[in-house]
């Protein structure tokens, strides 16, 4: 006896129609018109409240758009690293990833995109490694108006890195670790009132540019750890003992 009721049934076209969405932006190139949602209705072959109820579920993916009125209709999209990774640092928080386990995961992944990275031979990006290397060298050892920058240039060098390497499922998983550690406050910041970490951070970072810049895969990786290992010692001698949230347990989380 077949026990599957309408509810079900129903449950299993929209997720026909959603997988079929889901397939035809795929197809398509980014912002590419699909079809007005009558031409949508005709080409899935599916009422219109299921389609409605498959675009939206598609659309919380960042796979499909939909804009109502003259010159609407669907239109395929592509989801962002930026909305990927942090769905993943949060979810990443929620189950209290700690210090070490973030370390042990960005000291390989960043290791790994200097040494790809250092293959690069572009003549551009190579000038914008040195660009980078030359601003930390004549950094002053100062923080009222160059942490913004020291920041800044962290962002900068790590997106350029991950440019060069060109491998997208690296850098999404860096993006994923970087922007959990984004959801630190300003008290749980190593470098925060501290310019003589953020001076020596900055002259590691130096050498890990001019590394890559000189095609040395062996030192790039080894200039990318030392950065690693640097912020590392730094956690565990701020918050040894407790949690981020001031608590007492083991492990700090980042």
């Amino acid at each position: 006896m077949n026990d599957v009721g309408p509810s079900a049934r129903s449950i299993s076209v929209v997720d026909r129609a959603a997988d079929a969405l889901r397939n035809l932006s795929l197809a398509s190139q980014d912002g590419e018109f699909l079809g007005s949602e009558d031409e949508m209705i005709e080409r899935l072959n599916v009422s219109r409240a299921t389609l409605r109820q498959a675009a939206s579920r598609v659309a919380q993916e960042n796979l499909v758009t939909v804009r109502r009125g003259v010159g609407g209709g669907y239109f395929a999209g592509r989801p962002s690293s930026m909305s990927v990774s942090r769905m993943a640092a949060l979810y990443l928080r929620s189950y209290n990833a700690d210090f070490t386990e973030i370390v042990h995961a960005i000291g390989p992944l960043r290791a790994e995109l200097a040494a790809l990275a250092s293959r690069n031979r572009d003549a551009d990006m190579l000038q914008r490694l040195e660009e980078l290397a030359v601003r930390d060298e004549t950094a002053p050892l100062e923080m009222k108006h160059g942490y913004r920058a020291f920041l800044k240039g962290d962002r900068e060098l790590v997106q350029l890195i991950g440019e060069m390497a060109g491998n997208s499922v690296l850098n999404l998983l860096m993006a994923i670790l970087q922007d959990f550690a984004a959801q630190a406050s300003r008290s749980e910041d190593v470098w925060i009132d501290r310019p003589e970490r953020v001076q020596a951070y900055r002259k590691m970072r130096a050498r890990l540019a001019r590394a890559i810049a000189d095609g040395d895969e062996e030192l790039s990786e080894l200039a990318s750890r030392r950065c690693t290992d640097l912020v590392a010692d730094w956690f565990a001698e701020d918050f040894k003992g407790r949690t981020f949230d001031d608590h007492s347990v083991g492990e700090g989380r980042i």
